[in-house]
């Protein structure tokens, strides 16, 4: 059993911000107890009934398409929580996750990418305020940023060791919290600017071309290109390894943030044919898939943390930052 374990999980769009609820972790340990491990494991785009565990007064048919045993495991063991609220939209919940403050505050109101530049619709009416266009930042002096001491930061002063996998999307392009290890993690594998990705397979090298660089493209799991793997296997596999290498005297946040299930919708051949045979549409059957992926990592996760003798002191928070292709 795990000393505490949590699975945050909102009723539309989620998330609760991580900061308030500090507190309550360091105030359940004296002096002499060791803080508790910390597990925020965050899947983009996911809709509250994309999974097979309810969230509503009763089981909706959405639930019974997706097959998350992992998730089920969790939420046997922990808490639900169906009340919370985000932004339909990426960069603007994991701010305010980051920062404990909400959009009207930090006013960032939009998912970000290349510095200075608004992804806002274009309007011929319509004037948009001077929105944070570029995230966040930890120190004044970038231009149309939200200045603040990030979870992360709190976490090192304290004496944690900060391990960053997958995806960051807090700050735009050539700003210095486009790059997490500037947010306070000591470790940072596939974060970046872009909050999207060109592709999940390993035989793509995750959008990495050899002649020009995407966007979009993944960044620091050179080890996996040209194989069969992906991207949510592969970053479940650092995160494991990253674990493994930590030093042990500290506590640990993991923040295992994954790309999956963001377009584009790629079916993950592990456990797509399974859902094709139930006769879902091949859209949904590849989203399906990506869920299942997702949920895979997470008791690959938990497994892990059984094995090594962490679960007892290991917090599990699991959210996602907004909703999903259909539910």
């Amino acid at each position: 059993m795990y000393l505490c374990l949590l699975l945050f999980f909102m009723k539309k769009l989620y998330i609760l911000s991580i900061i308030a609820f500090l507190p309550i972790l360091f105030l359940r340990c004296n002096k002499t107890e060791t803080p508790p491990n910390i597990v925020l494991f965050v899947v983009d785009d996911m809709g509250w009934q994309d999974t097979s565990v309810d969230f509503f007064e009763q089981t909706t048919d959405f639930n019974h398409m997706y097959e998350t045993p992992n998730m089920e495991r969790l939420a046997r063991q922990g808490m639900k929580f169906t009340q919370a609220y985000a932004t339909p939209i990426c960069s603007p919940s994991r701010v305010s996750l980051f920062t404990g403050t909400n959009a009207s505050r930090h006013r960032v109101t939009n998912w970000t990418l290349l510095r200075d530049t608004s992804t806002d619709q274009k309007d011929t009416l319509l004037t948009y305020p001077e929105w944070n266009v570029n995230g966040i930042a930890t120190e004044s002096g970038i231009p149309r940023t939200f200045v603040s001491t990030t979870l992360p930061q709190l976490l090192q002063k304290s004496g944690y060791h900060n391990i960053h996998i997958g995806k960051a999307h807090f700050a735009a392009k050539d700003t210095p919290c486009e790059d997490p290890i500037n947010m306070g993690f000591h470790v940072n594998v596939g974060g970046h600017a872009a909050g999207g990705l060109k592709s999940y397979e390993g035989v793509d090298n995750f959008g990495n071309d050899t002649i020009q660089k995407n966007i979009f493209a993944v960044p620091h799991l050179e080890e996996f290109h040209g194989k069969d793997i992906f991207v949510t296997e592969a970053l479940t596999q650092k995160a494991i390894e990253k674990l493994q290498k930590r030093p042990k005297e500290k506590p640990f946040f993991l923040y295992m943030s994954h790309y999956a299930i963001h377009v584009p919708i790629m079916g993950d051949k592990r456990f797509v044919n399974k859902y094709l045979d139930k006769g879902m549409h091949p859209v949904e059957a590849k989203y399906a898939s990506l869920i299942e992926g997702m949920d895979k990592s997470l008791g690959d996760l938990m497994n892990f943390l059984e094995q090594e003798e962490l679960s007892e002191n290991t917090i599990i928070i699991f959210i996602s930052d907004n909703g999903g292709l259909d539910a």
